[in-house]
């Protein structure tokens, strides 16, 4: 049976290695694609939105005190997808136009992560017994 303490543990492993790749795709995948003129169907631009949504629910799951299922899976899912989208929001009414590309990939992103936390039964943190 796992205990609180390891689920929160590859929680945390999970979120700081996605977040780990996400800073090497920004030093190294982003400006090969951008100066090769490759069409990677916007992954260059939009893999921190993608990969922001896993890395919220992991981290949160982590690093959060639970009272009550107040950061269950699928809430986490939400609140991150709507985090990205007000995210985007801002920078479009701030800095540039907004990009649909990533809310989409947040969207997309999230979808995939409930149909995981269905098909494998993640469970959260308080879940498990101390």
């Amino acid at each position: 049976m796992m205990t609180q303490k390891k689920a929160k543990m590859i929680y945390r492993t999970v979120g700081f290695s996605l977040t780990a790749l996400c800073f090497v795709l920004s030093f190294v995948y982003r400006p090969y694609a951008y100066s090769h003129h490759l069409n990677d169907f916007h992954l260059a631009d939009s893999y921190t939105s993608f990969f922001g949504v896993p890395i919220v629910v992991c981290l949160t799951q982590a690093y959060s005190r639970f009272r009550n299922g107040r950061w269950s899976i699928p809430k986490t899912i939400f609140c991150a997808i709507g985090l990205f989208m007000i995210w985007e929001i801002v920078d479009g009414l701030l800095a540039k136009r907004m990009d649909r590309i990533d809310i989409a990939a947040s969207w997309i992103s999230g979808g995939l992560m409930y149909g995981l936390y269905l098909i494998f039964g993640f469970k959260s943190v308080e879940d498990y017994q101390e």
